[in-house]
Parts: structure tokens; sequence; C-alpha cells
């Protein structure tokens, strides 16, 4: 009689182990990513196309990271970070006046041996704006 329940325990164990394991990597590849994920702020002048174009690369990026089962935490991340950032953009497109800006903003960067992923890590500051002439 013990053994059958024993049965059914292993297998219910080992299914649920199974159906963890996408969970599992994603775990490790977070941990791996915040203890070797690098961050620099990087200064450049930006228009709204310019802006625009990151954005998108961004959203693209971030959209292949979250329905990726290994890499999809750090997806969230980047998803973050663009949301963070696309306050710069709204900005231009509310002022017609302003050609372009100076934002200094933080970059993330990563890299195993499967992939290198650089993002937009956060909203940044503008240090200049520049008027259209």
């Amino acid at each position: 009689m013990r053994k059958p329940i024993l049965i059914v325990i292993g297998i219910t164990a080992l299914i649920t182990l199974i159906i963890s394991i996408p969970n599992i990597t994603a775990q490790a590849k977070w941990y791996a990513f915040e203890r070797h994920k690098n961050v620099d702020t990087v200064t450049k002048t930006v228009t709204l196309h310019d802006l625009a174009d990151m954005q998108h690369d961004q959203r693209t990026l971030a959209g292949e990271l979250q329905n990726s089962s290994t890499y999809s935490l750090i997806g969230d991340q980047v998803r973050k970070g663009l949301d963070e950032a696309s306050r710069h953009e709204v900005f231009l497109q509310q002022h017609d006046e302003i050609d372009s800006i100076k934002i200094r903003l933080p970059i993330t960067s990563y890299k195993d041996k499967n992939k290198a992923i650089e993002f937009i890590s956060g909203e940044g500051e503008v240090v200049e704006t520049y008027r259209k002439e």
C-alpha cells in the first residue's frame, strides 16, 4: 500500500520540478545579470527622431527578452528602463520649439556566453536644450 503512494508522490515531485525549470533558469540568469551588469552614464545630444529610434530598439529588445524563458526577468528590467526614459520623448513632442536635447543617460550592459544586452536603464537628466533656429 505504501509503494503506490510513494510512486505517486515521486511522480508529482518530478512533474513539479520539470514545470519549474524555466523559472529556475530565469532566476539564475537574473542573479548573474545583477552580479555582472555594468552601468555607465553616457551623455548624448539627441533629436526626437533619435529618441524614437532608441526607444523602438529598446522596445524590440524588451519584447524579445520577455518572450524568452531564460531572459524574461531581464526583459522586465529593460521595459522598466524604457518606461522611465520615455519622458524625454514626450517632452520633445510637446515642445516644437526645441530641436534637440543633451541628456545624460544610464546605460546598462550585460554579456554572457549566449547574449549581449545593452539598454537605457533609467530616466537620466536633461543637461541642455537646443532651440530651432
